[in-house]
């Protein structure tokens, strides 16, 4: 190695070591976040469906009280339900700009479970779902560039609620209320092969813990007769959201790695939901979502407040143990990095005895200024079994 990069190396280490040890707390996202190169989604992301039923709905029926998990004055069977997933992203805005793309194809994971139960006059449900799960994994030669460049990144955000809903009814008016525990675990990596001296590995993650509180109400009139009524609506609370996480550099110039603190700020959310008979075997939901936007304090980052709409039809004929959905929709987040996505599913049901099986099939396309339209597509199946 010739004399000047003997000098150079270990003095380009050093300064780096000494920027770090004397830099203030950071005020911007770390890298890679930083880098709209690699296009991770954060900030901003879109609730999934907590079962194939909603799947199958395109959401429409969220705040229904169909389940808890968002409405906890929901009318529940003593049963147990779960609901595992196939989710895959198909990242159009990445694939456009870079060659020789290659990405996974999915990821096997679980939408939610849930066990309702009576005591006498309440209705009792313990909960878990993942409101945010998007898993993705890419490879590309960056480009077009004069410096070749191989690059693998991957992403994973997953926030878990797990919590306890308890409802009474007054007649066709039912209340209930619900608390739950809030994990969110997030990681971002990077690992880049080229001549540039900023190439290498980055490997970014994060954990924290929050609360939810929830209240909400249903309504019901002959809700199975031609044009009988059931609305739902209801209003969650999200604390604060402190995370830690490190940030590991694995470099050509040098190696760093450091400790950081963040904080998701409290946010409210919530919506309603009607269902209305239009015939004896045709009912029609519609349903309407809205939230606040949160800060992520020590990223320098924000979401604005976000709204939705979706519309459903369900069918399904008593005499036959089968039924069809179908859904479509509109989110708009204008503070995330995906403005705007687009829903449509189609869902089936069927009925063993008083076992419920139901399948629904979800495509979400998400909009990036200046970039072709991504995809996020899940399968979600779900068993509900009586107790």
């Amino acid at each position: 190695m010739p004399r000047g990069r003997l000098i150079l190396a270990p003095a380009a280490a050093l300064a780096a070591a000494i920027a770090l040890a004397t830099a203030p707390a950071r005020a911007s996202a770390p890298p890679p976040l930083s880098n709209p190169v690699f296009g991770f989604p954060l900030p901003g992301d879109y609730a999934a469906a907590v079962n194939a039923r909603s799947a199958g709905l395109s959401l429409s029926d969220r705040w229904l009280g169909t389940s808890a998990y968002e409405n906890p004055a929901a009318k529940l069977p003593v049963a147990f339900e779960v609901s595992p997933l196939f989710l895959r992203t198909s990242r159009q805005d990445l694939s456009s700009q870079n060659r020789d793309f290659d990405q996974t194809r999915g990821f096997v994971d679980l939408a939610g479970a849930e066990l309702s139960f009576q005591a006498r006059k309440l209705g009792l449900a313990l909960y878990a779902w993942q409101p945010v799960l998007r898993l993705e994994e890419q490879a590309y030669s960056a480009g077009p560039l004069v410096a070749p460049a191989a690059v693998q990144q991957q992403d994973h955000q997953r926030e878990v609620r797990a919590g306890g809903a308890i409802s009474s009814g007054f007649g066709g008016l039912r209340v209930g209320v619900s608390a739950e525990w809030v994990h969110r675990d997030d990681s971002y990596e990077t690992h880049e092969r080229s001549g540039d001296p900023s190439a290498g590995d980055r490997v970014l993650t994060f954990s924290g813990d929050g609360f939810g509180v929830t209240g909400g109400v249903t309504y019901e009139k002959d809700p199975d007769k031609p044009w009988g009524r059931w609305v739902g609506a209801a209003l969650r609370y999200g604390s604060e959201l402190p995370v830690t996480g490190t940030l590991d550099e694995r470099l050509t110039v040098s190696d760093t790695s450091f400790a950081f603190d963040a904080t998701r700020a409290s946010e409210w959310s919530g919506g309603a939901s009607a269902r209305v008979v239009v015939a004896p075997a045709t009912r029609v939901v519609l349903g309407v979502s809205a939230r606040s936007g949160a800060e992520w304090k020590g990223f320098d980052f924000k979401t604005t407040g976000g709204a939705s709409w979706s519309v459903g039809l369900d069918w399904k004929d008593d005499e036959l143990p089968w039924g069809a959905r179908f859904g479509v929709g509109q989110e708009v987040n204008p503070g995330a990095l995906e403005k705007k996505a687009g829903l449509l599913s189609v869902g089936f049901t069927y009925l063993m005895g008083d076992i419920v099986l139901d399948l629904g099939i979800m495509h979400r396309n998400l909009a990036r200024e200046g970039f072709p339209h991504s995809a996020d597509d899940r399968a979600v199946g779900s068993v509900r079994i009586p107790l």
